[in-house]
């Protein structure tokens, strides 16, 4: 985001390749922008050339995608925020300020997940 932009408004959006993790394809992509102070995109990751995702990948991809978000959160105007939902884990969230998040990773087919970009605060 350049500087000088606004801040307490979402101005754009990443674009859809910033959301791909490597041996993974996108299954599914939306983006929804509920008001200027609040976007929603909503990602499924599916394994590349295969069925399923082991325990181990789906571990590794959980992490990457918490990484996404951390680095999401690099690239705005502080007072902007990203968190992550994710869909197939009882809608477990992660924050950027959260040192101690975990999920109990399984097989899996997919992965759904919705990034949150969100005012925190007007300045």
């Amino acid at each position: 985001m350049e500087e000088g932009k606004i801040k307490n408004t979402i101005t754009k959006s990443f674009e859809l390749q910033d959301y791909w993790i490597k041996e993974t394809e996108l299954s599914g992509f939306w983006a929804d922008l509920l008001s200027k102070e609040e976007l929603t995109v909503e990602v499924n990751y599916r394994p590349e050339n295969k069925k399923i995702f082991s325990p181990a990948e789906t571990e590794t991809l959980i992490r990457e995608i918490c990484g996404k978000c951390d680095s999401f959160e690099a690239q705005l105007p502080e007072n902007i925020k990203c968190e992550v939902t994710f869909k197939d884990f009882g809608g477990k969230v992660y924050k950027t300020d959260q040192p101690d998040f975990g999920l109990q990773p399984g097989e899996i087919d997919e992965v759904k997940v919705a990034y949150r970009f969100y005012v925190a605060y007007y300045v």
